[in-house]
Parts: structure tokens; sequence; C-alpha cells
């Protein structure tokens, strides 16, 4: 039995720095991009060609506006049975090349952390069976099926490709309860799907592990593999940004700051040089104002959810000179006024 979910405070992860593929092809899947955009503080022009990183906050904040604009409750599992090739980057050209089966799932197993920070993954030997375990990292709210479902999805159509036939000996199993259309489960998976179980995983016999990918392309897999080598040495540069953004948090929680937090006063805090955060960032995609921005979105909203905190004493809180610069921020951020946001706008 898999052992219960080890969280990550959630916001050790939410301003962590992902790709943003999952925004595009949502703006690409609904129309209602207004909708799809809501709270992340990504102008809904944007969302279709958006060029920079998010952070898993605004992510899942995307996927969570999704939810309403479904038009059958099991569309994520159709969305991801069509997507299940095509939006991993190295990581799919790694699989679709590898040798065998065992190979191709090893590495996706390796690599999606680095694209999908908030599941831990994780493959499981015995002599009859290999079990690909989706864990999530932090508490995911109502996203949670649908975060958990998709790559399940996306590896059980791995596995039925490279073995060219039905899945029908392997099995999946959802910690979360049956959702009422659990009859429609067996239109998208060619396996058994049991539910409340003690994780989440694709289950398959031991010697499927063996099959031959007959895709297998000795120069693809080798330069695939390189490829995702180094995506993961890149975490250093994502440290450096989560560890910016951690900072900012840190500094802005605390009563009434005597200004915005500087990149050299950050800098100084991480005993870092100015010019070291820069590098790193912009090899994220990413700058020092676009984390402060994003973390000052979040403080903002917060306070002013908090029955009695005039905007005044907001833009005190989060270090602004006075309400007028805080007000002009806002209305970059979120394209309203603090007023507006609270009488239901967002």
């Amino acid at each position: 039995m898999t052992k219960p979910p080890q969280f990550v405070p959630a916001d050790r992860l939410a301003t962590t720095l992902i790709a943003n593929t999952y925004v595009r092809l949502l703006a690409q899947e609904f129309d209602d991009h207004a909708t799809l955009a809501a709270g992340t503080g990504i102008a809904p022009a944007e969302l279709a060609h958006y060029p920079h990183p998010v952070t898993v906050s605004q992510h899942l904040r995307c996927i969570g506006n999704a939810l309403p604009l479904r038009t059958t409750p099991d569309w994520h599992l159709k969305w991801g049975k069509r997507m299940a090739e095509n939006f991993h980057g190295a990581v799919t050209l790694a699989w679709l090349t590898a040798p065998t089966l065992g190979d191709g799932l090893d590495a996706f197993i390796k690599y999606m952390p680095s694209r999908i920070p908030y599941l831990e993954w994780r493959g499981r030997h015995d002599a009859a069976q290999f079990r690909c375990e989706v864990t999530p990292r932090m508490d995911l709210g109502l996203v949670l099926q649908t975060a958990i479902e998709i790559p399940i999805m996306v590896m059980h159509e791995y596995v039925r490709v490279v073995r060219n036939g039905p899945a029908t000996a392997a099995r999946i199993e959802f910690a979360h309860a049956a959702p009422p259309y659990r009859e429609r489960y067996a239109t998208w998976f060619d396996c058994p799907v049991s539910f409340e179980r003690g994780g989440n995983a694709l289950i398959i016999p031991a010697e499927w592990r063996a099959e031959i990918n007959v895709d297998f392309d000795e120069g693809a897999w080798q330069t695939a593999l390189v490829r995702c080598e180094a995506a993961l040495r890149s975490t250093d540069t994502a440290d450096v940004a989560t560890r910016v953004a951690r900072l900012l948090e840190d500094l802005l929680a605390q009563p009434a700051p005597a200004a915005l937090p500087s990149l050299e006063a950050v800098a100084q805090r991480l005993h870092l040089s100015s010019r070291t955060i820069i590098r790193h960032l912009r090899a994220q995609g990413t700058t020092y104002q676009a984390l402060l921005d994003a973390v000052l979105k979040v403080r903002a909203q917060s306070l002013l959810g908090e029955p009695g905190m005039r905007v005044q004493d907001i833009a005190a809180r989060l270090g602004y000179a006075d309400s007028a610069s805080f007000r002009k921020a806002f209305r970059r951020w979120f394209g309203m006024t603090p007023a507006a946001w609270r009488q239901g706008g967002a």
C-alpha cells in the first residue's frame, strides 16, 4: 500500500515557476479566456500565447477555472487522452524513443517532477507487478481529481500505444472517492479502475516492462536523455527563484514594512549578488519584478479578504508609500480597483 502523502506546505510550492504548457492548452480548449484567467494575474488576451513560466498557484487556478467550463464531467479524461503524447517536451521525446516500455516509464517517472512539481512520482517493482505511483505534494483542493487522473491517463495511453493493444491486464487505483459518473471510466481506460484505495497508481504486469518499443531510436533517445538531465541540472536556477519568492513572502508578511523589498535587500539576505539573482531569474524566463508582483498579488488578495482592512492599511502593510501607488499597481495586476475586486469583480 502507498504511504500517505507527505504534503509540502502550499506556500513552498505555490510560487515555484513551471512550464506554461497547460495554460496555453487550456486557452486553446476553451474560448472563455476571461474565466480561465480570473485570479491568475495573467491578462485574458495573453493566455493563449503567454511567453513566460507560470507559478504553481497560477497553473492550478487556471485548471480550477476550467472546471465550470466543462461540457461533460469526464472532459479531463478525454483531454488527457488526446494530449497524452504531445505536451511534455523532452520527456515526450524520451519515452517515445525509449528502448522498452519500462525504460520509457522510468524516464517519465524520473523527469516529470521538473515539469509538474506539485506531484510526486515513484516506480515500485516486485516479481509480479510494476506500480507507477502519483502522489500530491500539496493540498490540491478542488483540482485534486483532475490533477491526478490526467497523468495516470497519460501513462495508461503510453502503455497501450507501446504494447500496440489493450491494457486489460493492467489496473488503475485512485485514492479519491468514485465520482457520480463512474461508469464513464470504462470509455477511457482499457483496464479496471477502482477508487478509495491507498494511493493513485497505474499497475502493470512486471513482464510488460521488457516490451520492445518499435519506435526506439538510439540517437533520439540519447538526445532526449541529455535534454532531460539538463532540465534536472537547472533545478539550482529554479531554487534561486523559489528562494527569492519565499523570502519575499516572509518579508511581506511582516507588519508594515518600511518599503517594498528591493532586489539589493533580497540579495543581501540570500547572500547572493544582485547580478547572480538576475542571471538565474533570466534563465527561468522571469524577473525580480515579476516575482515581487506575483507575491504582492497573492498577499493583496488575502488582505482584501479580511473584514475591516482599509485600502490605505493594506497599502501600508505591503510597503507602498501611499494608497494611490497601491491602487495603481492593483489595477495593473487585475484590471480593476481594490474596491471593485472586493465587490465581487474577481
